[in-house]
């Protein structure tokens, strides 16, 4: 797998879940599918009940960090090959903010800014965003999560927007706004039980400040829109690695 494309095709210790929130139009079903729900609300029903299931299988357990400060947990564990840098990889993701039951920003509620490979956001569920890891390809946060995760896994990490979707210039440094770039919330920190705090988000510039190269990025207007509103707050990101090409 080779440099930048969203495309069609066909993620280590324990379990992490999210109750998701948010209106989704109906799945897109292809010639020779058959969708489970015909209306936008059939579809949000659908998306509340597997939602509510998963977070009733939630439990405490801890978390992990990357050498880059990026927290991280895994929703569930691969059985393929280990993701290294270089290697070139297909993934499916869900980008969310969190939500009032958020316990450790990796759990708890979250409602959705855009998505891809799951039929929720304008796409469907054979699509994938290919992309080579360590390449300086995706936003910081995921190119350093993604490494040991094992093809089938799903992975769940915190990014601070300075590790997002953030850009870190002149007009919109990490000291703008007091943030620190070494895992924690901008402008938040760590509480007392060593959680990260999750400010509210800043007016900013957004055409200096919000990151528009690096992926994933949102497709569609109404997602581009939620990402403007939200990439100066910490955001949950849930990855996929669907397929893995050792050494790219």
């Amino acid at each position: 797998i080779g440099g930048l494309a969203t495309c069609s095709t066909a993620l280590a210790p324990t379990l992490a879940n999210a109750l998701v929130k948010g209106s989704a139009p109906p799945p897109k079903a292809s010639r020779g599918e058959k969708r489970t729900c015909k209306t936008i609300d059939e579809c949000e029903e659908v998306g509340r009940q597997r939602a509510a299931a998963a977070f009733d299988a939630q439990n405490d357990q801890p978390f992990f960090t990357t050498k880059d400060g990026v927290r991280w947990r895994d929703v569930r564990e691969g059985s393929g090959g280990e993701v290294g840098r270089g290697d070139g990889v297909l993934l499916k993701y869900r980008v969310m903010r969190l939500g009032k039951r958020a316990t450790d920003n990796l759990s708890g509620e979250a409602s959705p800014v855009f998505s891809l490979g799951y039929g929720e956001d304008d796409d469907t569920e054979k699509d994938v965003l290919q992309a080579v890891v360590g390449a300086k390809q995706l936003i910081p946060a995921l190119d350093s999560a993604l490494v040991g995760m094992r093809k089938g896994g799903s992975r769940r990490l915190f990014v601070v927007p300075e590790k997002g979707w953030k850009k870190i210039n002149a007009s919109c440094s990490a000291a703008t706004n007091g943030a620190s770039n070494a895992g924690d919330a901008s402008a938040g920190g760590l509480d007392v039980l060593g959680q990260a705090v999750v400010p509210l988000a800043e007016i900013v510039d957004n055409d200096a400040c919000i990151e528009d190269v690096l992926l994933p990025q949102p497709r569609n207007f109404g997602a581009k829109r939620r990402l403007a509103r939200r990439f100066d707050e910490g955001l949950l990101v849930e990855v996929e690695v669907v397929d893995l090409r050792k050494g790219g």
